[in-house]
């Protein structure tokens, strides 16, 4: 009886472990997927900026990063789902005051896609 009962503490202790350790995991991999590194150099060329856009740009995409961060953090969807939304409305809004028209526009269709290639608004 007693190897019985120490087996199945044995097995609960188990299961608790592994369950902390995927709980873990899921974490670590939602992180990744919210983790947008932008290649600055190669936006900059393709927009066609000037050197003070470039330093606005840097700041405004490590911002947007770092926002992107929090929300893989969050505990519940709706608080991630917020987080994002309003990195992304940060994110648009100052790059629309920085860039032309022209610029925007182009800026926009790479954004889209990489928001939608990442999976952000679920």
């Amino acid at each position: 009886m007693k190897k019985v009962i120490l087996v199945v503490a044995m097995l609960l202790a188990t299961n608790l472990s592994v369950s902390a350790i995927n709980s873990n995991s899921d974490k670590i991999n939602n992180v990744k997927a919210y983790d947008i590194n932008v290649n600055i150099n190669s936006l900059a060329r393709y927009l066609g900026v000037s050197k003070d856009q470039y330093e606005l740009i840097d700041s405004i995409q490590n911002s947007f990063s770092d926002g992107l961060r929090r929300a893989a953090m969050m505990d519940t969807d709706d608080g991630r789902k917020r987080m994002v939304n309003n990195a992304i409305e940060y994110n648009t809004k100052n790059m629309s005051y920085i860039l032309t028209n022209e610029q925007y526009k182009k800026y926009l269709k790479v954004f889209n896609q990489t928001i939608n290639n990442r999976g952000l608004l679920k």
